[in-house]
């Protein structure tokens, strides 16, 4: 056996056959040249033997077979040195647990702690608050008893109580609970302090008030404000082997929140089921519903939708606050020049077809609705058609589509050509015949407005012609296209100058110049970002204005690389990535972040270039 640092790692690598005993011995080999400070999973990544995904993957799956301080130095939250000075104070301190002693030298925090254990033991790691817990359960055992234990019962059900603890090993307390409430005991880990504040706060009063509501309802109204206050703008409820994992999806990305036991979470999925008007008694079928909730003062629509997996309905949530407020253009984050084409060359144009796209989560809605707010006049009518409507604009009129109530998207678009518009605004272009109406609608002297799903500009164009519209139509009627990526911003509070990787920064355009002599910044992580050093977002635009050589290439059905490069060549188009990396050198966001969201582009043009494009109204 392997007795080296990364032992049983090594150990499970060769049983799940990622690697074999040669490729083992070579490591080892290296390991032990290199003095044993290296674990063995770190060096197998550095001969590239496994990978990143095989790393993350055996640690999820094997958590258990590692003993804790083996684990934190795998997960890479303590070093080799620090495991084995906390084993140093251990052995003069008999009785001392690894955990306890990793902490009071600093060397991790009791949130990490607390995801030692649960990955280590399987069992969930649970983010406990106030509105989660059904006092009445939790005054049968007596404030005393939860607070020397540490644990708390915040939900009964039939069969079953649910406690949160910060030591799972305690069996004769969670023994004692089980005894007492004659119910088995489903365990979940929680953060010491946040359990001990919780257990003071409800000792002195503090949520009183919630001791005989529903306490399955007093688990979903949680979730629902955690996400609301965290700015989130999706809910994952999602049932692994194990667990229930909740993420919430924060400045486009999905963050880890809390686990739940199955049981617990079967509940919590059944309720939202119902408050969204869906079959409960039905969980083979996928489905879709909508609600709406006041949280914590913000009035909030919900679209669900769940998803039979193998565990269970997966759940999601897409939250639309309606305290958002309607953006005007300038609020869109665009850079001066690309504003004003995009008002004066676009906007103004008396008619024609201007189009937003972008994948799901890019910030089309938010730009649209701003484009009509721009266009709401009093001599200029408006009329919409959305799935749904997601702000309320006065002055315009808006229509919701509604397959029940037999407004359908396509019955709706024929209704909406005999209510006399300047304008129409189309939620999405679905499919050829909504294309259709759009170009037809636009060649009869109307302004028409609308998304669509594309990587970038050139990308919307050749999908109309995909979609089996004539050349000659969208040459014609097509005004402009506008592509967007949502990047997050750096947090102010953790803003930290870096270097980043010069190859991912030669990949967004950046040069060895701009390099070596640019001060780049990151956020390294802190408690108002939840650890991602990212804060907000801000709108990465490309923008397209056809001119007469897009027409003409368009007519001779170029390729998307000829049309960009007569684009770039002719109405100085910048793409996404260009603008992303301006972005970058104004310290707004980072290179990473860049490189992660924007579709590759051949740019040609220099950083100087770049920048010259995009201030080129501000000088």
């Amino acid at each position: 056996m392997n007795t080296l640092p990364g032992g049983t790692f090594a150990r499970i690598l060769l049983q799940e056959g990622i690697i074999d005993e040669r490729q083992l011995d070579k490591a080892t080999r290296v390991q032990k040249r290199l003095g044993s400070n290296k674990l063995i999973s770190t060096i197998l990544l550095e001969l590239n033997m496994i990978s990143e995904d095989d790393h993350r993957r055996m640690l999820r799956k094997h958590g258990k077979d590692f003993r804790f301080g083996d684990l934190q130095c795998e997960m890479g939250h303590i070093t080799l040195e620090q495991l084995q000075e906390a084993i140093d104070i251990m052995q003069r301190k008999p009785g001392a647990r690894i955990g306890e002693v990793l902490i009071q030298r600093e060397f991790i925090n009791e949130r990490e702690l607390a995801q030692g254990l649960s990955d280590q033991l399987g069992i969930p790691l649970i983010h406990i608050d106030l509105e989660m817990i059904n006092l009445e359960v939790t005054r049968k055992f007596g404030f005393p008893f939860l607070k020397k234990n540490l644990l708390i019962p915040y939900e009964e059900g039939e069969h079953s109580i649910s406690l949160v603890c910060s030591d799972p090993l305690n069996k004769a307390a969670i023994r004692e609970i089980e005894e007492q409430s004659k119910k088995k005991a489903s365990l979940s880990i929680g953060v010491r302090s946040v359990i001990e504040t919780l257990i003071n706060r409800m000792a002195h009063g503090a949520g009183t008030t919630g001791g005989n509501q529903d306490s399955v309802q007093n688990v979903v109204d949680a979730i629902f404000l955690a996400a609301v206050r965290n700015r989130a703008s999706d809910i994952h409820i999602e049932p692994l082997s194990d667990r229930v994992r909740i993420r919430l999806r924060m400045d486009g990305v999905l963050v880890h929140h809390t686990d739940m036991h199955p049981d617990l979470a079967l509940r919590v999925i059944s309720a939202i089921k119902v408050m969204s008007e869906m079959d409960i008694a039905d969980t083979r079928r996928h489905q879709d519903g909508r609600m709406y909730r006041e949280v914590g003062h913000v009035h909030v629509d919900f679209r669900v939708s769940t998803y039979v997996t193998l565990y269970g309905e997966n759940t999601v949530m897409r939250i639309l606050r309606r305290d958002g407020g309607l953006k005007s253009l300038e609020q869109l984050q665009m850079n001066k020049t690309m504003l004003n084409r995009f008002k004066h060359e676009a906007l103004d144009v008396p008619t024609g077809v201007i189009i937003i796209t972008g994948p799901t989560g890019s910030g089309k809605t938010t730009t649209l609705y701003a484009g009509v707010d721009y266009l709401n006049q009093p001599n200029t009518k408006i009329i919409t058609l959305e799935d749904p409507v997601e702000f309320a604009i006065d002055g315009i009129m808006q229509c919701s589509v509604d397959v029940k109530a037999g407004r359908d998207f396509n019955a709706s678009l024929k209704a909406v050509m005999r209510q006399d518009p300047d304008v129409i605004v189309l939620g999405e272009i679905r499919d050829k015949t909504s294309a259709e109406v759009s170009v037809q609608a636009a060649l009869t002297g109307h302004k028409v407005l609308t998304t669509f799903h594309t990587e970038d500009t050139i990308g919307g164009l050749l999908r109309l012609i995909d979609m089996g519209i004539e050349t000659f139509l969208i040459s014609s009627t097509v005004v402009s296209i506008l592509a967007q990526r949502l990047a997050r911003t750096i947090c102010p509070d953790c803003r930290q100058a870096y270097l980043p990787d010069p190859r991912i920064a030669r990949m967004i355009g950046l040069d060895e110049e701009t390099l070596n002599n640019h001060t780049f910044h990151r956020g390294i992580g802190c408690a108002s970002c939840n650890g991602t050093g990212y804060f907000g977002r801000t709108g990465l635009h490309e923008l397209l204005v056809l001119n007469d050589p897009v027409r003409e290439a368009i007519l001779e059905h170029k390729t998307s690389h000829e049309v960009r490069d007569i684009s770039c060549a002719t109405t100085k188009l910048l793409s996404l990535m260009e603008n992303g990396m301006y972005k970058v050198l104004k310290g707004m966001t980072t290179v990473e972040e860049v490189y992660r969201i924007t579709p590759r582009s051949n740019s040609q043009r220099t950083v100087k270039e770049v920048i010259a494009l995009m201030e080129e109204d501000e000088t």
